[in-house]
């Protein structure tokens, strides 16, 4: 099934909220947040047709941050992370890769390390509900 790649702007804010209930219940990001990221990073969507992950990012002239990854819930389980990953891969293929996760979540590190993160350290009591980020890279494939 091939996925349609595309930009995400202010005129998604709406859309990205919902997403965020679906995706990060208890965690998710404000209004303000999103509408902020959006005046000033980057986001993207993959789906076919509508949108099944998304991702908001940070790119300065030399990385990529990625702040938020998610597959809505009726669509996790198919591979649409991995390929939301690779498709930004391809449009910054130059770029070193940077983003953190939870300890906890070993599906989603699982899937960094499958595609070419590496683990670079752990900060305790990172998060406000006092648990672990894992910080990971992934170099520019050259």
């Amino acid at each position: 099934m091939s996925l349609s790649f595309q930009s995400l702007g202010e005129g998604d804010l709406s859309q990205i909220l919902d997403w965020e209930e679906s995706c990060f219940p208890g965690e998710t990001w404000t209004e303000k947040m999103i509408q902020t990221h959006l005046e000033f990073h980057l986001a993207f969507g993959i789906g076919n047709p509508e949108i099944q992950c998304y991702a908001l990012v940070c790119e300065t002239p030399w990385e990529i941050e990625i702040f938020r990854i998610a597959t809505l819930p009726n669509f996790r389980k198919q591979g649409i992370a991995k390929q939301m990953l690779e498709n930004l891969f391809q449009k910054f293929p130059k770029k070193e890769f940077f983003l953190e996760v939870k300890e906890s979540n070993e599906l989603a590190i699982k899937l960094y390390l499958s595609v070419g993160f590496l683990e670079l350290e752990r900060r305790k009591k990172y998060y406000p509900d006092g648990s672990t980020a894992v910080l990971m890279k992934r170099n520019p494939i050259e």
